[in-house]
């Protein structure tokens, strides 16, 4: 029996302070903790004033005060005694030994060098990567697994990825576009080797947010069944409640924008979507041998990739219109260039973001930044420095410049197997402004795309 002075209160507190001693003990043995743990789980930012040891110690409190309460701010990182120091998320990478910028300043002996390479170095083995696990795999690969920034935490982004070869290819751009904050759904083509299925199966079972679709088809050129995974996709994305915006990619593009300049970009369109719309040029025989579309919907040519916000995806997926135009798609010609198009550019349907103005692309009024795609056939002249197949530019090295002077989300298309360079060293700016817009806290300039005409002409949306 206790003590009558042995109260339950005094007890409480008893344990209370025995809590607070090993916290406190805790905390001092983090701080001692050696410096070859410290130099290779905490990376020197660049603007640290203090030495390293004391850098490193701070580094380790953070993290573990981030690991055990899961405090965040508005940069992802706590500032520790004004140090400025930055929660970890960067591994050090150089996508190849071939100079990047070089080839960006059109140095000719290094872009002869990289036409020479047939392959990229040291494609990964994924079978024995992941045969390590989950985090050995992410670890090695790179995966940013932190938000990064507030803003980005709180503004996710819904992917369908419709691939079906070069699983080397497609896991690049998932590492590109991954955080934690976005979900993904990859649709894996029905005629795809076994490997190919059970290596994407794999790396997706290693994250919370990407996941196979619910159902596959077997995609063929011209027939409702290239539209068909997207809407599956959009489908099986739909029960994630917190994307805010919907991007649809395939397996051989790559961005063009980091993750934090698309949230910026996004949070200036607020609400409108960006859908291609063609009059001029549209083949009209497409839709000329069926009866006239539903509902008073006049037919535009288009992308089938889109950038639409959550509103525009509901109406898609649940609105009768939307379903009655759907099937009215299916007995036209190349339907996926029609569906999305046309219910982006008929106000008359009331859908959020769509566009009110003339459905007419062009590079003024209404540009189509979705994604970037060299045809031989548009107005624009842009020369390929790679190889056309089927009119669409596959890129080689020389034309790093011009994409890297595009204002686009994301382009199309690069080939693993043809100048691998090229993807290489859009990779490595990529990664390297992802990281110094992080470590540097720089600011993307959104004036271009806050002057868009369109942004002031869409049909509005209550909330993004």
């Amino acid at each position: 029996m206790l003590p009558k002075k042995f109260t339950v209160r005094s007890c409480n507190i008893f344990i209370v302070k025995i809590l607070i001693f090993f916290v406190f003990v805790f905390g001092i043995l983090w701080l001692f903790i050696s410096d070859q743990f410290l130099t290779t789980k905490f990376r020197k930012s660049r603007t640290h004033s203090r030495d390293s040891q004391s850098e490193g110690q701070i580094a380790a409190v953070q993290y573990w005060i981030q690991k055990v309460f899961e405090i965040k701010k508005n940069t992802s990182i706590l500032d520790i005694q004004n140090n400025n120091v930055k929660y970890n998320v960067f591994q050090d990478r150089k996508s190849t030994d071939i100079d990047c910028v070089k080839i960006l300043n059109q140095n000719s002996e290094e872009i002869e060098k990289a036409k020479t390479r047939l392959y990229r170095h040291g494609q990964p083995d994924y079978q024995k990567l992941l045969s390590f696990g989950c985090n050995h795999f992410k670890s090695e690969r790179g995966y940013i697994t932190n938000s990064l920034t507030f803003e980005e935490e709180y503004f996710p982004i819904a992917y369908s990825i419709v691939v079906f070869k070069d699983e080397a290819q497609v896991e690049r751009l998932l590492r590109a576009i991954y955080r934690p904050q976005n979900f993904y759904c990859i649709h894996i083509d029905i005629k795809s080797s076994n490997s190919f299925h059970k290596i994407i199966r794999n790396i997706s079972s290693c994250f919370d947010n990407v996941f196979i679709s619910s159902r596959s088809v077997s995609p063929v050129w011209g027939q409702f069944s290239i539209l068909e995974p997207d809407l599956i996709c959009m489908d099986d994305l739909w029960k994630y409640k917190k994307w805010k915006y919907f991007i649809n990619l395939t397996g051989q593009e790559y961005p063009l924008r980091t993750n934090y300049e698309l949230v910026k970009i996004l949070k200036v369109y607020d609400g409108a979507n960006d859908a291609e719309g063609i009059i001029k040029r549209a083949n009209k025989e497409r839709w000329q041998n069926v009866e006239p579309a539903p509902h008073g919907i006049t037919p535009i040519k288009g992308s089938l990739h889109i950038t639409a916000n959550r509103a525009f995806v509901d109406y898609v997926l649940h609105n009768e219109t939307a379903q009655v135009f759907l099937n009215w798609t299916k007995k036209t010609q190349i339907p996926d260039e029609t569906f999305f198009s046309s219910l982006n550019h008929n106000p008359q349907l009331n859908i959020p973001g769509s566009y009110k103005g003339e459905p007419e692309t062009d590079s003024v009024i209404k540009p189509f930044l979705t994604r970037f795609v060299n045809w031989e056939s548009t107005p624009f002249g842009w020369k390929c420095y790679g190889k056309r197949v089927r009119s669409v530019c596959i890129f080689g090295v020389e034309d790093i410049p011009l994409l890297l002077s595009r204002p686009e989300f994301f382009t199309n298309k690069f080939y693993i197997d043809y100048q691998p360079v090229a993807l290489d060293c859009i990779e490595e700016f990529h990664y390297n402004r992802t990281r110094d817009q992080y470590e540097q806290d720089w600011t993307f300039n959104t004036t271009y795309y806050e002057n868009l005409p369109f942004l002031k002409n869409v049909v509005k949306i209550n909330k993004i």
